[in-house]
């Protein structure tokens, strides 16, 4: 037997390598983790990837993901490795020299002494597994140096094998079905969507229609990975260009900044100017004039909100004013409005401004084209249907929204 690893999908080193880029988020990272060069880490995960005909990890937000082949792949791996800790930690109790079982051993070495403790023969195990004597003695002798424990004692009828070597045999036969049933396992994952599904939000947007879509995507896909994180435009609109993030959300602006980016229209929404409910600004402010001097809570610059708020002190020949508190969410705005004498820019679709909270109320001052539109951001080049079918669970998501108004 030229190649014992042969009989099964993965070496342990690919195993080894699989977890650490699981655990680190990067192949640089798990490199240095497991004392490798960089490329070696690359070369094994692609050769694992070549020999499974899987995508086992993609780019994602904060490093590397698992697919959801990948994920399989990673659970058989974690499984295999940890039946080599507890055995490498059941030997350690023998020795005093630190073990180097978990970070060396390879399925030939495994298979091998598995072999010699069934027929109690190095002459035999070498027939039966169609190596030499000498090739068989050399692995056996590799194996004793990583548990630094003696593994066989010589008899008149052969080889007797001490506790190390019987603990190292029931490894064998304990973690060679998980491997050898991994490419069964990845033929049978439901015939489904599977993926990865990552979408952006920008602040203030959408964070109230994108879990629904999710859970009725979830109850439908359960092979789906699915991922949600809030950022300001230009990270999630380089995140999607990187292929990090399929798609992020929010209010649509005068086209993307980048080329190969697309916006689609989901939701009509408009400009509403908030404040606490017993402010006196509702019965004291009649223009845009009455709220110069106040204190404002606004969206950062270069969001469209903020374009939005300083157009409007520029439209009555003002300043916009200088301190205005910043808030990245819409909750943080609106808990902060409920909770101060400032008063809030923000945006609602129909459904929210009806369903506005007792504790605020609009100010009753009209806006000027007070009209935007939150819509969802996608890469021109990378459609799929899994981003397909999250659109159209988001279009059936706001019809119901809509309907219970």
């Amino acid at each position: 037997m030229s190649n014992p690893n042969s009989n099964f999908p993965l070496t342990l080193k690919q195993c080894r390598v699989i977890r650490e880029i699981m655990k680190k988020g990067t192949e640089k990272e798990a490199s240095s983790s497991l004392n490798l060069s960089q490329s070696s880490v690359s070369r094994a995960l692609s050769q694992a990837e070549q020999a499974l005909q899987v995508d086992i990890f993609t780019r994602g937000w904060s490093g590397a993901e698992p697919t959801s082949a990948g994920e399989v792949v990673i659970s058989s791996c974690n499984s295999i490795l940890q039946a080599i800790s507890d055995t490498e930690r059941q030997l350690q109790s023998n020795v005093t020299t630190l073990l180097k079982l978990k970070t060396y051993v390879e399925w030939r070495h495994l298979l091998i002494i598995e072999a010699v403790v069934k027929v109690g023969s190095a002459s035999v195990a070498a027939q039966t597994l169609g190596m030499t004597q000498p090739a068989v003695s050399k692995t056996l002798k590799e194996i004793e140096n990583m548990v630094q424990q003696p593994l066989f004692s010589r008899a008149r009828r052969g080889l007797i094998p001490q506790t190390a070597a019987k603990q190292l045999a029931s490894l064998f036969l304990r973690i060679s079905p998980v491997a050898q049933s991994l490419q069964q396992s990845l033929q049978s994952l439901p015939n489904e969507l599977t993926g990865r599904l990552s979408v952006g939000m920008l602040s203030f947007s959408c964070q109230d229609i994108v879990p629904i879509a999710f859970a009725s995507i979830f109850k439908q896909h359960s092979g789906i990975r699915l991922q949600a994180m809030q950022g300001p435009y230009h990270m999630l609109a380089n995140a999607l260009r990187q292929g990090e993030i399929d798609c992020f959300l929010g209010l649509m602006r005068k086209g993307p900044i980048h080329p190969e980016l697309i916006e689609l229209p989901l939701l009509p929404a408009q400009y509403a100017l908030i404040a606490r409910a017993d402010h006196p600004i509702h019965n004291d402010a009649k223009t845009l004039n009455d709220l110069v001097n106040e204190r404002w809570i606004v969206a950062r610059h270069g969001t469209p909100i903020r374009d939005y708020f300083e157009s409007l002190f520029h439209s009555i020949d003002n300043k916009p004013p200088i301190q205005a508190l910043e808030m990245l969410t819409f909750a943080s705005s609106e808990e902060l409005v409920i909770h101060s004498d400032a008063i809030a820019l923000l945006f609602y679709d129909d459904w929210n401004i009806n369903k506005l909270t007792p504790r605020l109320k609009q100010i009753p001052i009209p806006l000027p084209k007070p009209e935007c539109t939150i819509g969802i951001t996608l890469h021109r080049e990378r459609q799929s249907t899994i981003i397909q079918t999250f659109i159209e669970e988001l279009k059936l998501t706001i019809i119901d929204k809509l309907k219970t108004q």
